[in-house]
């Protein structure tokens, strides 16, 4: 879906990406990790076709966000950390509006403004002025109107910021909601628990390049930090044997009641551990994980951010 290669953008002398890269698989919902003025906003522009790179390519479904930018608007959904909104318009004429914009068939706009008002639950404030919604409601109303042209690809900058802790709850509903129907996500939030509940993996950036697992800058494509469990188990010799034979999986450490594995997918390779365990017999009494996003982040960047 998303194919970032060397992308290069200079602010002055300044550099708000740096040869970076990125690869987005078709239904991926993907977290963009750093500290301030890291290059996440300057990517997430870029790949909306509001920033034109200096050097590289980027390429959204293999069209090239630079001559095929008209053709990537009808495919993807950007909602900026500082969102636009129409305070005087009714929240149901603000929809219509966009929809007009993006010219959807004029016979089915109102059937579509109804349908995401539904999703969205703001069906019951159709007739309320934008002014009159709490910030949270702004951001499923932000949500709503970027999902109007039911983009394959949602580029989501910061869209928890400032959310009380219901409102963050809603929308990482929201988002999986949307992610399991099949739609492709890039993410970039300094909340870590939310990006840990829905992404499935995290690319890492700083002064605008990718950056490895030892915090280095790295050259080539994005080095995806592993998710580390301890898995403790009942004694069974077969235990070892299991985990060493599993896709995607690095056994760090082995001892009788317990296994310390390395994931370099998803969670859903730790499900698959567990379950591939209890097959052969050996009984897992507990799953933990020893290194969260929080301490990833700590380790990269320290005081940095």
């Amino acid at each position: 879906m998303i194919q970032v290669e060397g992308l290069t953008k200079l602010y002055r002398r300044e550099r708000g990406l740096r040869s970076f890269n990125l690869v987005v698989a078709a239904g991926e919902s993907v977290g963009l990790v750093g500290p301030n003025g890291a290059g996440k906003t300057t990517l997430m522009k870029i790949l909306a076709t509001l920033l034109r790179p200096d050097s590289g390519r980027a390429r959204i479904n293999g069209l090239d966000v630079v001559p095929q930018k008209e053709a990537i608007r009808r495919v993807v959904g950007y909602m900026p950390d500082v969102p636009g909104l129409y305070q005087d318009m009714k929240v149901r004429e603000f929809l219509l509006f966009f929809a007009a914009a993006y010219h959807l068939p004029a016979k089915k706009k109102v059937e579509i403004v109804d349908e995401v008002l539904r999703w969205s639950g703001l069906e019951g404030s159709a007739e309320n002025f934008v002014e009159q919604l709490s910030l949270g409601w702004k951001q499923r109303l932000v949500l709503a109107k970027t999902l109007l042209h039911s983009p394959a690809l949602l580029l989501l900058d910061e869209p928890a910021t400032g959310l009380d802790p219901l409102a963050r709850l809603e929308l990482r509903r929201q988002l999986k909601e949307l992610n399991q129907r099949g739609t492709t996500m890039l993410i970039s939030s300094h909340i870590l628990t939310d990006l840990e509940d829905i992404c499935s993996r995290i690319v890492f950036i700083a002064n605008g390049s990718n950056v490895s697992q030892n915090g280095e800058a790295a050259d080539g494509a994005p080095r995806i930090e592993d998710l580390v469990y301890l898995i403790e188990i009942l004694p069974a010799a077969s235990a070892r044997e299991i985990a060493a034979g599993l896709p995607g999986l690095q056994l760090l450490e082995a001892s009788e009641n317990s296994l310390r594995v390395s994931f370099s997918g998803g969670k859903e390779q730790v499900a698959a551990l567990v379950s591939a365990l209890a097959a052969g017999g050996v009984g897992v009494t507990r799953v933990q994980p020893v290194a969260g996003l929080e301490s990833q982040y700590q380790r990269l960047f320290g005081a940095k951010s």
